[in-house]
């Protein structure tokens, strides 16, 4: 089952506040290195308070983020039909696997589709680079993200900020109904990327 999580990436990898607080340093010492290796005006906006308490966290179902993304890409291609059910595996479509690899660089919504974090700050590049505990991911701008599920709302279903958060709660079960997955995945990581932005902390979306 998917998860999204805003708030302290010591808080994300270890759950509760001792050991958060057991992985702050490493962390801290993580984001110096990232800070310097990627261009300095995207560096500089990589701050955020590893201490915070603040934190959101977000159930996305077995198939609301695949939903939400695909729904992204559909609404770049309105030539394309929108399936009844969501699909096993994103990789599966050949239009998917297009986009994927041209990086979704034609994409309005680029770093809904090609990212699992995001980080604070309002930056259109991502980057792919290690997380703190190793294992790979594309990093994309919380700021930037925000702006785009918001535009893929205006683009899709125009919902407003009642409708879009009942949807939270929707079905969204491997294999189940597209729409309401999508609906689910779009109100979920709304949600989250608010709360990210306003605290001005990482989201991050931790896949099954």
């Amino acid at each position: 089952m998917a998860r999204a999580f805003a708030g302290p990436l010591s808080r994300h990898f270890g759950g509760n506040p001792a050991d958060a607080l057991r992985l702050r340093a490493g962390v801290e010492a993580w984001r110096a290195d990232l800070r310097a290796s990627v261009a300095a005006k995207v560096g500089e906006q990589l701050a955020w308070d590893e201490a915070s308490d603040a934190t959101f966290a977000a159930d996305l179902g077995d198939s609301s983020f695949l939903a939400v993304r695909l729904l992204g890409l559909l609404a770049d291609r309105a030539e394309l039909d929108w399936p009844a059910t969501v699909p096993p595996l994103l990789e599966l479509d050949r239009d998917w696997r297009e986009a994927a690899e041209a990086k979704f660089a034609r994409s309005r919504y680029g770093q809904l589709l090609a990212c699992t974090v995001w980080l604070p700050g309002d930056y259109p590049v991502t980057f792919r680079v290690p997380m703190p505990d190793g294992e790979t991911a594309e990093f994309g701008s919380v700021s930037v993200l925000h702006d785009q599920l918001r535009w893929l709302n205006q683009r899709t279903f125009q919902a407003d900020a009642d409708v879009l958060a009942g949807w939270i709660d929707n079905p969204a079960p491997a294999g189940g109904d597209f729409v309401a997955a999508a609906q689910r995945g779009l109100a979920a990581m709304t949600a989250a990327a608010a709360f990210a932005q306003q605290a001005r902390l990482p989201l991050v979306v931790t896949l099954p």
